[in-house]
Protein backbone atom coordinates (compact mmCIF):
# COMPACT_ATOMS: atom_id res chain seq x y z
CA UNK A 1 0.00 0.00 0.00
CA UNK A 2 1.42 3.31 -0.93
CA UNK A 3 2.47 5.52 2.25
CA UNK A 4 0.90 8.52 1.06
CA UNK A 5 -2.52 6.95 0.86
CA UNK A 6 -2.27 5.52 4.05
CA UNK A 7 -0.90 9.08 5.78
CA UNK A 8 -4.00 9.88 3.91
CA UNK A 9 -6.38 7.54 5.74
CA UNK A 10 -4.65 8.58 8.95
CA UNK A 11 -5.68 12.22 8.74
CA UNK A 12 -9.24 11.36 7.90
CA UNK A 13 -9.18 9.13 10.66
CA UNK A 14 -8.23 12.36 13.09
CA UNK A 15 -11.55 14.00 12.51
CA UNK A 16 -13.43 14.52 15.38
CA UNK A 17 -16.17 12.18 16.19
CA UNK A 18 -15.75 10.47 12.74
CA UNK A 19 -14.03 7.12 14.16
CA UNK A 20 -17.61 6.46 16.54
CA UNK A 21 -19.83 7.48 13.98
CA UNK A 22 -18.37 5.00 11.41
CA UNK A 23 -18.70 2.32 14.38
CA UNK A 24 -22.41 3.36 14.63
CA UNK A 25 -22.68 3.36 11.16
CA UNK A 26 -21.62 -0.55 10.58
CA UNK A 27 -24.05 -0.78 13.32
CA UNK A 28 -26.79 0.62 11.22
CA UNK A 29 -25.89 -1.26 8.10
CA UNK A 30 -25.77 -4.72 10.34
CA UNK A 31 -29.40 -4.39 11.86
CA UNK A 32 -30.66 -3.14 8.20
CA UNK A 33 -29.08 -6.37 6.76
CA UNK A 34 -30.73 -8.42 9.47
CA UNK A 35 -34.18 -7.06 8.63
CA UNK A 36 -33.89 -7.40 4.71
CA UNK A 37 -32.30 -11.00 5.47
CA UNK A 38 -35.20 -11.72 7.88
CA UNK A 39 -38.22 -10.11 5.86
CA UNK A 40 -37.02 -12.07 2.29
CA UNK A 41 -36.75 -15.16 3.72
CA UNK A 42 -32.75 -15.73 3.43
CA UNK A 43 -32.21 -16.27 6.83
CA UNK A 44 -34.61 -18.83 7.24
CA UNK A 45 -33.32 -20.59 4.30
CA UNK A 46 -29.86 -20.58 5.49
CA UNK A 47 -30.89 -22.82 8.17
CA UNK A 48 -28.81 -25.14 6.06
CA UNK A 49 -25.85 -24.03 4.13
CA UNK A 50 -26.86 -23.24 0.19
CA UNK A 51 -25.25 -22.12 -2.72
CA UNK A 52 -25.82 -19.04 -4.50
CA UNK A 53 -28.26 -20.76 -7.33
CA UNK A 54 -29.57 -22.77 -4.62
CA UNK A 55 -30.50 -19.65 -2.75
CA UNK A 56 -32.08 -17.94 -5.80
CA UNK A 57 -34.46 -20.59 -6.80
CA UNK A 58 -35.69 -21.27 -3.60
CA UNK A 59 -35.99 -17.58 -2.76
CA UNK A 60 -37.72 -17.13 -6.67
CA UNK A 61 -35.12 -14.32 -6.68
CA UNK A 62 -36.14 -12.26 -9.98
CA UNK A 63 -33.34 -9.63 -9.73
CA UNK A 64 -29.92 -11.68 -8.88
CA UNK A 65 -28.14 -8.64 -9.11
CA UNK A 66 -29.44 -7.50 -6.10
CA UNK A 67 -29.55 -10.74 -3.85
CA UNK A 68 -25.86 -10.54 -4.98
CA UNK A 69 -25.78 -7.57 -3.74
CA UNK A 70 -27.66 -8.20 -0.14
CA UNK A 71 -25.53 -11.45 0.17
CA UNK A 72 -22.22 -9.07 -0.27
CA UNK A 73 -23.73 -6.94 2.66
CA UNK A 74 -23.87 -10.42 4.70
CA UNK A 75 -20.42 -11.26 4.05
CA UNK A 76 -18.76 -7.77 5.09
CA UNK A 77 -20.46 -7.61 7.76
CA UNK A 78 -19.58 -10.69 8.92
CA UNK A 79 -23.41 -12.26 9.15
CA UNK A 80 -22.67 -14.48 6.46
CA UNK A 81 -19.76 -16.57 5.42
CA UNK A 82 -18.91 -18.87 2.60
CA UNK A 83 -17.20 -22.56 2.30
CA UNK A 84 -17.01 -24.48 -0.68
CA UNK A 85 -19.50 -22.34 -2.33
CA UNK A 86 -21.78 -22.45 0.84
CA UNK A 87 -23.58 -19.53 2.28
CA UNK A 88 -24.14 -20.04 6.02
CA UNK A 89 -25.17 -18.24 8.93
CA UNK A 90 -21.73 -16.58 10.96
CA UNK A 91 -23.28 -13.30 13.10
CA UNK A 92 -24.12 -13.87 16.28
CA UNK A 93 -27.30 -11.75 15.99
CA UNK A 94 -28.81 -13.42 13.07
CA UNK A 95 -28.06 -16.74 14.79
CA UNK A 96 -30.00 -15.29 17.43
CA UNK A 97 -32.79 -14.11 15.22
CA UNK A 98 -33.13 -17.53 13.92
CA UNK A 99 -32.88 -18.84 17.61
CA UNK A 100 -35.43 -20.11 20.42
CA UNK A 101 -36.08 -16.34 21.20
CA UNK A 102 -35.53 -15.41 17.36
CA UNK A 103 -39.43 -13.84 16.98
CA UNK A 104 -38.69 -11.17 19.24
CA UNK A 105 -35.72 -10.17 18.45
CA UNK A 106 -36.80 -10.18 14.77
CA UNK A 107 -39.37 -7.71 16.05
CA UNK A 108 -36.91 -5.58 17.45
CA UNK A 109 -35.29 -5.29 14.04
CA UNK A 110 -38.35 -5.11 12.13
CA UNK A 111 -39.99 -2.04 14.98
CA UNK A 112 -36.16 0.17 14.67
CA UNK A 113 -36.26 -0.04 10.57
CA UNK A 114 -39.24 0.80 10.35
CA UNK A 115 -42.09 2.71 12.80
CA UNK A 116 -38.69 3.71 14.95
CA UNK A 117 -36.57 4.95 12.18
CA UNK A 118 -39.87 6.79 10.23
CA UNK A 119 -40.25 8.78 13.82
CA UNK A 120 -36.47 10.31 13.66
CA UNK A 121 -36.91 11.17 9.78
CA UNK A 122 -39.77 12.77 10.05
CA UNK A 123 -39.16 14.60 13.30
CA UNK A 124 -38.04 17.83 11.82
CA UNK A 125 -41.12 18.24 9.47
CA UNK A 126 -43.67 16.47 12.53
CA UNK A 127 -42.04 19.50 14.67
CA UNK A 128 -43.05 21.76 12.59
CA UNK A 129 -46.54 20.81 12.11
CA UNK A 130 -46.29 18.21 9.23
CA UNK A 131 -49.22 15.90 9.86
CA UNK A 132 -48.14 12.75 12.24
CA UNK A 133 -47.32 9.22 11.06
CA UNK A 134 -50.43 6.93 10.86
CA UNK A 135 -48.83 3.48 11.45
CA UNK A 136 -51.01 2.37 14.85
CA UNK A 137 -52.88 0.26 12.73
CA UNK A 138 -50.24 -1.91 11.05
CA UNK A 139 -47.76 -2.30 14.01
CA UNK A 140 -50.36 -3.73 16.47
CA UNK A 141 -48.85 -7.88 16.07
CA UNK A 142 -45.20 -6.03 15.59
CA UNK A 143 -45.45 -4.39 19.19
CA UNK A 144 -47.40 -7.46 20.84
CA UNK A 145 -44.03 -9.73 19.58
CA UNK A 146 -41.44 -7.17 20.47
CA UNK A 147 -43.16 -6.57 23.44
CA UNK A 148 -42.16 -10.14 25.13
CA UNK A 149 -38.62 -8.85 25.86
CA UNK A 150 -40.68 -7.20 29.19
CA UNK A 151 -42.33 -10.12 30.24
CA UNK A 152 -39.99 -12.18 32.43
CA UNK A 153 -40.46 -8.63 34.25
CA UNK A 154 -43.57 -8.42 34.27
CA UNK A 155 -44.25 -11.86 34.76
CA UNK A 156 -42.71 -11.59 38.09
CA UNK A 157 -44.78 -8.82 38.98
CA UNK A 158 -48.17 -10.48 38.33
CA UNK A 159 -47.29 -13.82 40.02
CA UNK A 160 -46.47 -11.80 43.40
CA UNK A 161 -50.19 -10.10 43.13
CA UNK A 162 -52.02 -13.27 41.84
CA UNK A 163 -50.55 -15.20 44.25
CA UNK A 164 -52.90 -16.97 47.06
CA UNK A 165 -55.80 -15.26 45.43
CA UNK A 166 -58.95 -17.42 46.04
CA UNK A 167 -61.56 -16.00 43.69
CA UNK A 168 -58.99 -15.06 41.02
CA UNK A 169 -60.61 -13.58 38.39
CA UNK A 170 -58.39 -11.71 35.44
CA UNK A 171 -60.03 -8.57 33.23
CA UNK A 172 -56.64 -8.31 31.26
CA UNK A 173 -57.15 -5.45 28.91
CA UNK A 174 -54.83 -4.91 26.18
CA UNK A 175 -53.69 -8.73 26.34
CA UNK A 176 -51.58 -8.66 23.66
CA UNK A 177 -50.12 -12.56 22.82
CA UNK A 178 -51.96 -13.81 25.94
CA UNK A 179 -49.15 -15.03 28.02
CA UNK A 180 -49.12 -13.10 30.93
CA UNK A 181 -52.70 -14.78 31.11
CA UNK A 182 -50.67 -17.67 30.99
CA UNK A 183 -47.90 -16.40 33.77
CA UNK A 184 -50.89 -15.85 36.19
CA UNK A 185 -52.42 -19.23 35.74
CA UNK A 186 -49.24 -20.55 36.63
CA UNK A 187 -48.83 -18.65 39.74
CA UNK A 188 -52.13 -19.81 40.42
CA UNK A 189 -54.37 -22.17 38.80
CA UNK A 190 -57.35 -21.19 40.19
CA UNK A 191 -57.20 -18.07 37.62
CA UNK A 192 -59.77 -17.65 34.99
CA UNK A 193 -61.20 -14.30 32.97
CA UNK A 194 -60.99 -12.71 29.85
CA UNK A 195 -58.61 -11.01 27.69
CA UNK A 196 -59.22 -7.98 25.30
CA UNK A 197 -57.44 -6.50 22.60
CA UNK A 198 -58.43 -3.97 19.79
CA UNK A 199 -56.56 -5.10 17.57
CA UNK A 200 -57.91 -8.15 15.39
CA UNK A 201 -54.50 -9.85 14.60
CA UNK A 202 -53.07 -9.31 17.93
CA UNK A 203 -56.68 -10.64 19.15
CA UNK A 204 -56.20 -14.11 16.82
CA UNK A 205 -52.57 -14.39 18.01
CA UNK A 206 -53.83 -14.25 21.66
CA UNK A 207 -56.82 -17.28 20.86
CA UNK A 208 -54.29 -19.23 19.32
CA UNK A 209 -51.80 -18.99 22.02
CA UNK A 210 -54.43 -19.87 24.74
CA UNK A 211 -55.76 -22.72 22.66
CA UNK A 212 -52.03 -24.17 22.17
CA UNK A 213 -51.09 -23.67 26.13
CA UNK A 214 -54.42 -26.02 26.61
CA UNK A 215 -56.03 -22.33 28.05
CA UNK A 216 -59.62 -21.93 26.21
CA UNK A 217 -61.81 -23.02 29.20
CA UNK A 218 -59.55 -20.68 31.01
CA UNK A 219 -59.38 -17.72 29.50
CA UNK A 220 -61.91 -15.96 26.30
CA UNK A 221 -60.32 -13.45 24.60
CA UNK A 222 -62.41 -10.74 22.86
CA UNK A 223 -61.92 -8.40 20.46
CA UNK A 224 -62.83 -4.55 21.38
CA UNK A 225 -62.62 -1.39 23.08
CA UNK A 226 -62.62 -1.37 27.04
CA UNK A 227 -63.73 1.96 26.46
CA UNK A 228 -67.12 1.07 24.82
CA UNK A 229 -67.51 -2.27 27.13
CA UNK A 230 -69.80 -5.14 25.93
CA UNK A 231 -72.14 -7.17 27.85
CA UNK A 232 -69.65 -10.20 27.22
CA UNK A 233 -67.23 -8.52 29.92
CA UNK A 234 -68.94 -8.65 33.29
CA UNK A 235 -67.23 -7.84 36.67
CA UNK A 236 -66.57 -7.73 39.39
CA UNK A 237 -63.01 -8.93 38.31
CA UNK A 238 -60.01 -9.47 41.17
CA UNK A 239 -57.46 -8.19 38.92
CA UNK A 240 -57.52 -5.66 35.93
CA UNK A 241 -54.60 -5.44 33.91
CA UNK A 242 -53.37 -2.28 32.41
CA UNK A 243 -49.94 -3.29 30.61
CA UNK A 244 -48.04 -0.19 28.40
CA UNK A 245 -51.21 0.81 27.66
CA UNK A 246 -52.64 3.89 29.30
CA UNK A 247 -50.88 6.09 26.69
CA UNK A 248 -53.14 5.02 24.06
CA UNK A 249 -55.43 6.79 26.33
CA UNK A 250 -56.13 10.52 25.55
CA UNK A 251 -55.38 12.48 28.70
CA UNK A 252 -58.86 13.32 29.43
CA UNK A 253 -60.32 9.96 28.85
CA UNK A 254 -58.16 8.96 31.64
CA UNK A 255 -59.46 9.57 34.72
CA UNK A 256 -62.92 8.04 33.77
CA UNK A 257 -61.46 4.92 32.13
CA UNK A 258 -60.11 4.63 35.58
CA UNK A 259 -63.50 5.22 36.86
CA UNK A 260 -65.17 2.30 34.83
CA UNK A 261 -62.35 -0.06 35.88
CA UNK A 262 -62.53 0.34 39.50
CA UNK A 263 -66.36 -0.46 39.20
CA UNK A 264 -65.83 -3.54 37.83
CA UNK A 265 -63.88 -4.53 40.52
CA UNK A 266 -64.47 -7.54 43.77
CA UNK A 267 -64.46 -5.49 47.29
CA UNK A 268 -60.67 -7.10 47.68
CA UNK A 269 -59.75 -6.17 43.82
CA UNK A 270 -56.59 -4.08 42.91
CA UNK A 271 -55.69 -2.55 39.65
CA UNK A 272 -52.83 -3.62 37.85
CA UNK A 273 -50.64 -1.25 36.00
CA UNK A 274 -47.15 -1.31 34.37
CA UNK A 275 -45.31 0.61 31.87
CA UNK A 276 -43.07 2.88 30.42
CA UNK A 277 -43.12 6.56 32.24
CA UNK A 278 -41.52 9.80 31.44
CA UNK A 279 -37.72 9.44 31.95
CA UNK A 280 -36.52 13.57 31.46
CA UNK A 281 -33.37 12.35 29.96
CA UNK A 282 -32.50 9.42 32.55
CA UNK A 283 -33.78 6.46 30.55
CA UNK A 284 -32.91 6.39 26.55
CA UNK A 285 -35.69 3.23 26.44
CA UNK A 286 -38.17 4.97 27.39
CA UNK A 287 -36.69 8.54 25.81
CA UNK A 288 -37.07 6.79 22.77
CA UNK A 289 -40.52 5.47 23.37
CA UNK A 290 -41.63 8.94 23.90
CA UNK A 291 -40.62 10.15 20.57
CA UNK A 292 -42.02 7.64 19.13
CA UNK A 293 -45.22 7.89 20.67
CA UNK A 294 -45.42 11.80 20.16
CA UNK A 295 -44.78 10.98 16.39
CA UNK A 296 -47.54 9.06 16.15
CA UNK A 297 -51.26 9.56 15.55
CA UNK A 298 -53.84 7.76 18.00
CA UNK A 299 -51.14 7.98 21.08
CA UNK A 300 -50.03 10.25 23.45
CA UNK A 301 -46.58 10.68 24.66
CA UNK A 302 -45.63 9.26 28.00
CA UNK A 303 -46.90 10.37 31.15
CA UNK A 304 -45.16 10.91 34.38
CA UNK A 305 -45.42 8.36 37.16
CA UNK A 306 -46.79 11.17 39.66
CA UNK A 307 -49.40 12.07 36.99
CA UNK A 308 -50.72 8.27 37.03
CA UNK A 309 -51.00 7.77 40.70
CA UNK A 310 -52.57 10.97 40.88
CA UNK A 311 -55.33 10.15 38.47
CA UNK A 312 -55.50 6.81 40.50
CA UNK A 313 -56.05 8.04 43.65
CA UNK A 314 -59.07 10.55 42.15
CA UNK A 315 -60.79 7.21 40.61
CA UNK A 316 -61.26 6.05 44.45
CA UNK A 317 -58.07 4.01 44.37
CA UNK A 318 -56.09 5.67 47.68
CA UNK A 319 -54.02 2.19 48.29
CA UNK A 320 -51.05 2.59 46.18
CA UNK A 321 -48.11 0.57 45.76
CA UNK A 322 -44.88 1.25 43.41
CA UNK A 323 -42.79 -1.53 41.74
CA UNK A 324 -39.73 -0.10 40.63
CA UNK A 325 -38.17 -2.69 37.76
CA UNK A 326 -34.77 -1.50 37.13
CA UNK A 327 -32.46 0.80 38.44
CA UNK A 328 -32.12 3.80 35.97
CA UNK A 329 -35.50 2.85 34.38
CA UNK A 330 -38.69 4.26 34.71
CA UNK A 331 -40.53 1.29 33.75
CA UNK A 332 -42.70 0.70 37.06
CA UNK A 333 -45.08 -1.10 37.64
CA UNK A 334 -48.39 0.39 40.22
CA UNK A 335 -50.89 -1.39 42.38
CA UNK A 336 -53.72 0.21 43.57
CA UNK A 337 -56.54 -1.05 45.74
CA UNK A 338 -60.07 0.92 47.41
CA UNK A 339 -58.36 0.35 50.85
Amino acid sequence: MNLRYTLSFLRIMKIPGLYPIMKDWQGFIRMHFIYAAYESGLLEALATPRTRNELIEELDGKRPELFDALLEVGLASKELAINNGLFHIRGRRSKAVMGTNGDMLAAMIQANVTYYSDAYRNAADRIHGRELGDDLARIGDLVARFSKISEPIIKNFISGIVRGRNPLRIFDIGCGSGVLLKSAFDANPLASGVGLDIDEAVVQQARHNVSAWGLSDRFEILHGDVRHVSREIAGPFDVITLYNLLYYFEISERLGLLQTLRGMLSPQGVLAVAMGFRSKGKDIGMANLNLVNSSLKGVTPLPELSEVTSLLKQSGLEKIEIHRFMAGSTFYGVVASQN
